[in-house]
């Protein structure tokens, strides 16, 4: 017992102890077993031993590294070019000895070369061509603006909304597409994010006060026989010595191919009309080119473009094809005006931003069932999922359930926007009466007498339920005027019925005795709608809830003392 307690003691040596064993003699002598560590050269025999062994070629710190080993990355660069066996960059490398070891990574292992075919032929180099793929930067004018408009609409808060709808506004609109491509993101952004309603519609509200004037809209003069008194229109071979107009809004100037060039317009007219004797179409090149004028000649379709004036003046050419083939071809023509004026008026209200907007909003409306694909697919895996797995059926049904949930926010988000725009005076009441009308499947007796019946073979789905009462949540108080109250009385006789529906979920009954109780109530929430807020009106809302916890700690304490 005393032994193991002796082994288990521990040694304590104090600090002088120890810097006493520093004058020791037998502390200061090297021990006669040590082995010596000392590196040094050794023979220049080809031996070439491992690493560190000391066999031939080694090499002391700070000497050169000894020659014969070019298979190492810095004698390899050294010697380039100096025999047969060495390679440079742009040359196939040297086949490898069948003894000679891998690079990093690959040593001692039998593993192919990538610089050697199957039957050791070498690879060949790559070789720099003149026609090389480069990336090339795009500077159409539609690519341009739609990155900007992306930047714009991905940084809109309340907070920057006037300094960033005034950039909006300055954008130049200058196609039609460019005009379709700003109201989709704008849609896309106020569907997806319907807290920000009232902001989007607010910018709307502001982009069609400054984007009245479509100046992308060209006006056609053409020779046509002016349409029947049924509205009939001529064959457009025959010419007449009145003139009719049309308008476009996608006269294109970026043609790969003109006709020309010409010293005067008529000269571009003359050969367009002249098939036989008219040159060769040439290609563009980069020579910038802007519309002169376009009109419609003895059934031709005849574009004359024009170089800005330069030492020789303006030199014309010309793009035509038949009228016939504008379907065909993608040119966008009108109906015929009998004048000028009366073709400005209709081409620069179909293709203003209200206009194309209010369209968007039908388009969007009048899907006849945004669900069908996904009810498809969904039965049809209804009827295969005996034969998966558990987790295929988890993943399958995991990703129905996004869709499905993607697809009705994006319907929901669609109602709210639309009523959002009513409120901005966008949309009359005529459409939104539409609207209400085929969500709750009704249709009016005759119009303007407020009684309806109910349509046939069309039930409400669940969707349906939703969708009328955020409508009725958005405009209600600014639909439910003096003027419209025989038809809001109307609406609400039916969503009575409907809240004591039991065929309904109860979640929908209850969501129109809600939506009664908040007509009853002047349309005056019970509980504050969350909507989108800058950071100064959420400071506020903050330091007025500190002053009423402030108010009801101090009327507690009170409280307690008189107690």
């Amino acid at each position: 017992g005393e032994e193991r307690a002796t082994k288990k003691r521990r040694i304590v040596w104090s600090k002088a102890e120890l810097l006493g064993f520093r004058d020791l003699d037998v502390c200061c002598r090297r021990p006669d077993d040590l082995p010596d560590q000392t590196i040094q050269r050794g023979p220049s025999g080809g031996g070439g031993g491992g690493r560190g062994r000391g066999g031939g070629g080694g090499w002391q710190r700070g000497n050169a590294p000894p020659p014969g080993r070019g298979n190492q990355g810095g004698n390899r660069r050294q010697s380039a070019g100096k025999g047969d066996s060495e390679w440079s960059r742009g040359q196939a490398p040297p086949r490898p000895t069948p003894n000679q070891r891998g690079g990093r990574g690959r040593r001692g292992k039998n593993e192919p070369d990538p610089n050697f075919l199957d039957d050791g032929t070498p690879v060949a180099p790559l070789q720099r061509t003149q026609n090389r793929w480069v990336p090339v930067k795009s500077n159409s004018m539609m690519v341009v603006t739609e990155k900007k408009i992306k930047g714009i609409l991905n940084k809109m808060t309340k907070e920057k909304f006037d300094k960033l709808s005034a950039q909006m506004c300055e954008v130049p609109i200058l196609s039609y597409e460019i005009l379709a491509m700003i109201i989709k993101h704008v849609y896309e952004k106020a569907i997806f994010e319907p807290s920000f309603g009232d902001m989007y519609s607010e910018l709307c509200l502001r982009l069609s006060q400054t984007a009245k004037r479509a100046d992308f809209v060209k006006i056609i003069e053409s020779d046509e026989e002016p349409p029947t008194e049924d509205g009939t229109e001529g064959d457009g071979t025959s010419s007449s010595e009145n003139l009719v107009y049309r308008w476009s809004n996608d006269v294109d100037t970026n043609d790969d191919e003109v006709v020309g060039p010409f010293d005067t317009p008529e000269e571009c007219i003359e050969a367009a009309l002249d098939p036989d004797n008219c040159p060769d179409p040439v290609k563009r090149g980069d020579q910038e080119l802007v519309l002169h004028n376009v009109k419609i000649r003895r059934g031709t379709f005849i574009k004359t473009l024009r170089t800005k004036e330069g030492p020789q003046g303006n030199k014309y050419y010309a793009v035509f094809f038949s009228k016939d083939q504008a379907e065909e071809i993608g040119q966008q023509m009108s109906d015929i005006f009998l004048s000028e004026r009366e073709a400005i008026n209709d081409g620069v209200k179909q293709n203003s931003f209200k206009r194309s907007l209010l369209n968007k909003c039908e388009d969007e409306f009048n899907k006849q069932d945004i669900y069908v694909h996904w009810k498809e697919e969904m039965a049809e895996y209804q009827a295969t999922k005996d034969s998966l797995t558990e987790s295929e059926r988890a993943e399958k049904e995991e990703d129905f359930e996004f869709r499905r949930m993607t697809i009705k926010k994006q319907m929901l988000g669609n109602i709210r926007f639309i009523g959002e725009l009513y409120k901005k005076d966008m949309l009359k009441e005529k459409i939104m009466r539409y609207c209400i009308h085929s969500l709750m499947k009704i249709e009016e007796v005759e119009p303007g007498s407020a009684k309806f019946v109910d349509m046939k073979d069309d039930k409400m789905d669940e969707e349906d339920h939703e969708a009328l009462c955020n409508l009725f949540t958005t405009i209600g108080k600014t639909m439910d005027h003096p003027g419209a109250r025989r038809y809001m009385e109307a609406y609400f006789k039916k969503m009575d019925k409907l809240s004591n529906d039991k065929r309904l979920s109860s979640r929908y009954r209850f969501m129109y005795k809600d939506l009664i109780e908040l007509r009853g109530n002047k349309w005056k929430a019970r509980r504050e709608k969350e909507t989108a807020k800058t950071l100064d009106e959420i400071k506020k809302d903050f330091e007025r809830e500190e002053r009423m916890q402030a108010q009801q700690s101090a009327q507690g304490g009170r409280g307690g003392y008189g107690g």
